[in-house]
Formats: structure tokens, sequence, C-alpha cells
């Protein structure tokens, strides 16, 4: 038997890594993102380059999100999501496995 040292667990220092920020976004009218302010800059989407949806933990705490991967006029990627249950909008870095890249 293992003896209780009564010391407090701890998840050994593990950071979180790509925690969603919050992101200003214009929609167009099908709800897909227009545009982006990006450092203090409003940008404009030229191309949304991937689009996907998660639905999850309905049971829990419902997480349901539509996710885009989108080009920018200054020629920058970005994935970003729109919380289909609060309505904000995140950015979220994000890169493809290998494996899944066109190449």
């Amino acid at each position: 038997m293992v003896k209780n040292t009564r010391t407090p667990t701890s998840t050994g220092g593990l950071l979180p890594l790509n925690l969603p920020q919050p992101a200003a976004v214009e929609a167009d009218r099908n709800g897909h993102p227009a545009r982006v302010l990006v450092r203090g800059v409003l940008r404009s989407v030229v191309a949304v380059t991937g689009q996907w949806r998660i639905d999850d933990e309905w049971w829990r705490s419902e997480i349901s999100r539509a996710y885009y991967t989108v080009e920018l006029d200054s020629g920058a990627h970005l994935t970003m999501y729109n919380d289909l249950v609060t309505g904000g909008w995140y950015s979220q870095p994000y890169t493809a496995p290998a494996r899944l890249k066109a190449g």
C-alpha cells in the first residue's frame, strides 16, 4: 500500500498551448468572417481557405463552434472560430499536421 503523503497534486508544470484569444470580427450576411481587427488594423478577408464545425460536450457544458481558416488582405493566414453558444469570435493559432497539408 502507498502511504498518503498529503502532498497536493499538481499538473507537473504543464501549460496550455494555443489558447483562443477574443477577436473583433465583422461577419457577412452568411455569418462568415468578412473583416478582422489585427493589431489595431481592420483587415479584409480575401478568402476562406477552410471551414469546419465542432459540436461537443452537450451533456456538460455545450461546445458549438464554427471554425474558419482565412487569408487576409495582408497575406496573413489566420484560424478563428465563432462560438455559436455565446456569439463571440476568437482567434486560435493552429497549424495542420504535415500529413494533412496539401503538397
